[in-house]
């Protein structure tokens, strides 16, 4: 009753139930996007499996690991069910061996018509890397650019609330894009997990004829963008977005500091990892103005002396842009941004509205 499948037919395949039975750090780590993880194992079973494997050969694991998975078999099918529903399970493991055979074994002895992808999680992850390779995007890219506060986050997200597309590469990482991008409760994304995601993203936005993102470096965080994005981006047409720094400094304090919260200790270390750039003076005004208290300043001077003399090399010339934008009021940028899609692209998709 069950059927190995290729990965690429178990991504095409309608109503389809993806479960990954591998165990909870390997499912944090990366996984099939829509996939539910029922582990076969938690996280310290596997240790203690895979020590027995290598001490005491494959013949004692796969008893040690019975001993574990039996008492608690009916348990897993119920979650099965409550899963999947009326949809057609698919099971993958690391790399479709022992753990996803046992689960479609049990259930073709109830009877159960279910799938096991072939090669596992590992085949998903070459699929992608294969693709990445010569990835043919259609849809034109417009690029956000702007300096750091002056809203382009929000605006991105407000728009694509708005039914636009939009790729939002900083949510995909789970980091803001700056040197102190990870701070607070960003919760920062490996490079497998985030191939994934932005492969299955770009899956959705080919269909459309332009997509928008925010200007972006090659690394977000501790991942780095596939090399036919990043030149994407680079060769995109662009939207500049340009704010007070009165505002500025208000939009980073409520991004940085939620609910009042400021987190010292890691805004020290990121300044320390700047100690070349900005000297170490400077550095110390700044840990002092962010000791006493003084954020409005601490940020001010943030920006005058680092990040926009930084983002400035990055700028084209006014004359490149394909429309500038005030966004002191966020309402008034969307208004403008999306009559310039209006004019150049919905007559081109009247699907898009």
């Amino acid at each position: 009753m069950y059927k190995d499948i290729d990965i690429a037919d178990a991504l095409r395949m309608k109503n389809k139930c993806l479960l990954d039975v591998r165990s909870p750090a390997e499912f944090r780590e990366a996984t099939i996007p829509g996939a539910v993880n029922i582990p076969l194992f938690d996280d310290d079973e596997r240790r203690r499996i895979g020590i027995t494997y290598e001490e005491e050969g494959p013949a004692k694991a796969k008893l040690a690991a019975l001993k574990v998975v039996a008492p608690r078999l009916v348990t897993m099918v119920e979650t099965i069910l409550r899963t999947c529903q009326e949809k057609t399970p698919v099971f993958f493991c690391w790399r479709g061996g022992m753990r996803s055979r046992t689960l479609v074994g049990v259930l073709e002895l109830l009877d159960m018509k279910s799938y096991r992808i072939k090669g596992g999680y590992r085949a998903f992850r070459r699929l992608i890397l294969h693709e990445f390779a010569s990835y043919n995007l259609r849809p034109q890219i417009l690029v956000l650019d702007g300096l750091a506060g002056v809203g382009k986050t929000t605006i991105l997200r407000q728009l694509g609330k708005r039914g636009h597309p939009v790729l939002d590469l900083e949510g995909l990482a789970g980091h803001r894009g700056s040197v102190f991008g990870g701070l607070g409760a960003f919760q920062q994304r490996g490079q497998k997990m985030f191939d994934g995601l932005l492969w299955k993203r770009l899956q959705e936005l080919n269909k459309f004829p332009y997509f928008l993102v925010e200007g972006e470096g090659k690394r977000i965080g501790r991942v780095y963008l596939p090399d036919f994005l990043y030149s994407s981006l680079v060769g995109g047409k662009r939207i500049k977005v340009e704010a007070s720094v009165p505002v500025r400094v208000e939009r980073i304090l409520q991004d940085y500091t939620p609910q009042g919260q400021v987190v010292v200790k890691e805004i020290e270390g990121a300044l320390d990892r700047l100690v070349k750039r900005l000297g170490k003076a400077l550095i110390d005004d700044l840990k002092s103005m962010l000791e006493e208290g003084n954020l409005s300043s601490f940020v001010e001077a943030l920006l005058v002396k680092y990040y926009d003399p930084l983002y400035r090399k990055s700028q084209l010339p006014q004359r490149n842009y394909e429309l500038i934008v005030g966004a002191d009021e966020i309402v008034g940028a969307l208004e403008k941004i999306e009559a310039y899609l209006k004019r150049n692209y919905y007559r081109r998709d009247p699907a898009v509205n």
